[in-house]
């Protein structure tokens, strides 16, 4: 039998636009930070920019012009291990970001924010931001950020922290070609510029994954799907002391929700294993209950509830899902009697 197959597009205009838009917003903010708030401090930025930074409060020599030079060995390596689409957005980043740099120069002699600590953090958001947004949709500042892509690409290490060690040791060599302050300050702002880039790359909203032990899975699937409007899926195990197969419920909840999920289970199982993870990113459907976003109510659909015998009976109908407490907490009440006697 023939399988349908989707042609994939080797050129997108749409994409192409919108990572080209992207790459010039990011890398114009990247340089309207940098020239703002660090520069007239003496502080520095990563990779091939601060050594740029270091050269020009030194002679005077453009930034720009420096970080551009200093990038084309490191442009041939981008086209023979990342591929052509990566290194045409990584020139053009570069391109723009070094004429941003030295376009905008004349804002350092401005300077909004004369406390030190205050500017670092202040062009550490913007700074770190601006490289997030750019890491978010393949592209990149070049510079140590190509190296950092490629050791992400092969080895799975997040860009924000391989290019933050590397950094470091730009920072403690030029230790001894300036004051202690300016270093320390630049080290503050180069740990947040990693924080804001890997978090703008990941995503604001934090995410937990919940993952339950019950003796009645399908009330604590059916409660979370009512009472936090989260989708829930059921994985089957085994537990390796008793040998009994167990149902493990599993769905992806809000930080803010953690407190909730743990009430309304113990409300149906005191005895529930609960365990919870951080999931650092969330795609595709199925995180919250079908419908709900766009209605406020729950399409129906066939869910359980727990009857006097304490046995699951089905139901079509949301209305007709009578989760009745008195009657839960009734079978409960008689099961804990049971065991007991």
């Amino acid at each position: 039998m023939p399988t349908r197959s989707k042609k994939i597009k080797t050129f997108d205009k749409k994409s192409f636009f919108i990572q080209f838009l992207v790459t010039l917003i990011g890398t114009f903010v990247y340089a309207i930070g940098l020239n703002t708030f660090m520069l007239p401090h003496k502080f520095l930025s990563g990779g091939f920019t601060g050594i740029a930074m270091i050269l020009y409060y030194l002679t005077g020599f453009p930034i720009g012009l420096t970080n551009l030079l200093a990038n084309i060995p490191l442009l041939f390596l981008s086209y023979r291990y990342m591929g052509k689409r990566y290194t045409l957005f990584a020139i053009i980043s570069t391109v723009l970001c070094s004429g941003f740099l030295d376009l905008t120069v004349s804002l350092s002699k401005i300077v909004p924010v004369h406390t030190p600590i205050v500017s670092a953090i202040a062009g550490a958001f913007i700074i770190g931001s601006s490289m997030g947004l750019l890491y978010r949709y393949g592209s990149s500042t070049g510079g140590l950020d190509i190296i950092g892509a490629m050791i992400k690409k092969y080895y799975n290490i997040e860009i924000g922290n391989v290019v933050l060690c590397i950094n470091i040791l730009i920072i403690l060599s030029s230790m001894f070609i300036f004051q202690i302050e300016p270093a320390v300050c630049t080290l503050i702002a180069m740990y947040l510029n990693a924080m804001f880039a890997n978090r703008v790359v990941l995503g604001f909203a934090k995410r937990k994954a919940a993952f339950i032990v019950s003796d009645y899975p399908l009330e604590v699937s059916d409660t979370i799907l009512r009472n936090i409007h989260h989708g829930a899926t059921l994985l089957y195990g085994q537990g390796t002391f008793s040998g009994r197969e167990k149902q493990i419920v599993f769905s992806i909840i809000s930080l803010t929700q953690i407190s909730k999920l743990r009430k309304l289970v113990e409300d149906v199982d005191k005895n529930a294993f609960i365990f919870i993870i951080d999931a650092t990113d969330v795609i595709g459907k199925g995180f919250t209950a079908p419908n709900f976003l766009k209605t406020g109510r729950l399409i129906p659909s066939k869910r359980y509830f727990i009857d006097e015998e304490g046995e699951m009976v089905a139901t079509d109908s949301w209305e007709n899902v009578l989760h009745d407490e008195a009657v839960h907490y009734k079978f409960l009440k008689n099961n804990e009697k049971s065991k007991k006697d």
